[in-house]
């Protein structure tokens, strides 16, 4: 295997490991746990946290919330892309609601949302609203994939429905779509945590972090944010995989 091929496979591993030793460097600098305790520690608390109860139904809480949002976005983003890709009057209302969206204060939108729903559909509305922004351009990009000559192939030719779905606009837009599923469910697993924090949401990874905050215990925090951290990287790699093989599998239909 060449140089060249080998390099950037050990990038990651190589930066994660700079990363670890600069953090157990300022960490001995700072000599305080309270502020920065050290990644031993932080790597003991993570262990601890299969261990807790509490955490697992924290974790999958907040877990079901962003699978929630999620849905709703992605579902709402491609029907808008779809839309907007069949009338230009769609287009320029999609437009104009995109820049209010992405202008929403979050704070004050999650504090309003508390006081007229609950907490925990305030985080999910809040998630929703965020990341709808990001997944509407990844659902461009996905459907753009399917050309107007294909369109036009399928009218001219009359074929079916079922076949022109499976065979010619899947193959087309799938790979790209479940690429910008798992971008977009790792940005809502984040935003959900934030969101819970913000919202005081009654269970959830957000709350804990709350608690943590309160009672100074920063390396169960920095815990915390390790399992989000490595729930999001497990997400997207996930979808790469799978993006991949429909590549693979697409080629050959």
């Amino acid at each position: 295997m060449k140089r060249k091929d080998v390099l950037p496979k050990f990038a990651p591993l190589f930066t994660a490991a700079v990363i670890v030793i600069v953090w157990a460097g300022l960490s001995l600098a700072v000599n305080e746990e309270i502020i920065l305790p050290s990644p031993v520690k932080v790597a003991e608390e993570f262990a601890l946290l299969f261990t807790s109860g509490e955490f697992y139904a924290g974790y999958f809480s907040t877990l079901l919330r962003s699978l929630i949002a999620f849905a709703a976005s992605f579902l709402l983003a491609f029907a808008a892309a779809a839309g907007a890709r069949k009338s230009r009057v769609f287009t320029r209302v999609v437009m104009t609601v995109l820049p209010l969206v992405r202008a929403l204060p979050t704070v004050a939108v999650a504090l309003l949302l508390v006081l007229w729903t609950s907490s925990r559909a305030a985080a999910v509305i809040v998630t929703m609203l965020v990341v709808f922004p990001t997944l509407y351009t990844n659902a461009e990009n996905a459907l753009s994939r399917i050309t107007r000559d294909m369109a036009e192939m399928c009218r001219v030719y009359r074929i079916p429905f079922r076949t022109k779905l499976l065979k010619i606009y899947l193959p087309a837009a799938a790979p790209s779509a479940v690429l910008a599923a798992g971008a977009g469910l790792s940005l809502n697993v984040k935003l959900m945590v934030a969101a819970e924090v913000i919202a005081a949401a009654a269970r959830g990874i957000g709350p804990q972090l709350n608690a943590d905050k309160i009672n100074f215990e920063t390396a169960h925090m920095l815990a915390l944010v390790l399992a989000v951290v490595l729930t999001g990287i497990a997400i997207e790699l996930a979808a790469r995989a799978l993006s991949r093989a429909m590549v693979k599998r697409y080629a050959y239909v």
